[in-house]
């Protein structure tokens, strides 16, 4: 079971976290991360009126609810038994469903530019998984910045990204 401090650590390393009001879900995820377990992507977004926390591992997905005062609702898949994940988006936010043949889950109201980041990278510990390849962290994305501001544009030409939020991404790449 690894620490808060290491939970917290792993969360910081990555770049698209989405993780608003899920505070108590993040304190609660040392009791369930298996020691060795490794945080690849989150986000949060709502089901029934309540926040929730999505939360990719390099063995499963979990999704996660903790009351304000008590009680935990939680659901988990294993990454080789996900049949499918899919997205929408609307103007600000948007929704992930994930079905892994027999159970379906939706996340609604998860900010827009966490979407495909979490997506992209469960589909990749999804691949992994299945062809036992050890799941390598995508944190860090590209390492130079012509390619990060070249994914950026692409996006942003496929309308993932408004022309403010393209030029708010590419004022941080370059330092400004």
């Amino acid at each position: 079971m690894p620490s808060i401090a290491e939970i917290k650590r792993q969360i910081d390393a990555y770049p698209n976290r989405y993780i608003f009001w899920t505070q108590k879900e993040i304190r609660a995820l040392p009791e369930i991360i298996d020691h060795g377990e490794t945080i690849r992507a989150l986000t949060s977004g709502m089901v029934r009126g309540k926040t929730w926390l999505a939360v990719c591992t390099d063995r499963r997905l979990i999704f996660l609810n903790r009351g304000m005062l008590w009680g935990t609702e939680q659901a988990q898949m294993p990454l080789d038994r996900i049949q499918s994940i899919d997205h929408q988006f609307t103007f600000f936010f948007g929704s992930i469903s994930v079905f892994d043949g027999i159970n379906a889950f939706t996340l609604n109201m998860v900010l827009k530019s966490s979407i495909l980041p979490f997506v992209k990278t469960t589909e990749e510990a999804m691949y992994a998984s299945r062809h036992g390849q050890p799941a390598q962290p995508t944190a860090a994305g590209p390492t130079d910045v012509a390619s990060q501001l070249t994914k950026l544009a692409g996006l942003k030409e496929k309308g993932y990204l408004t022309d403010a939020e393209f030029q708010m991404q590419k004022k941080k790449l370059l330092g400004g």
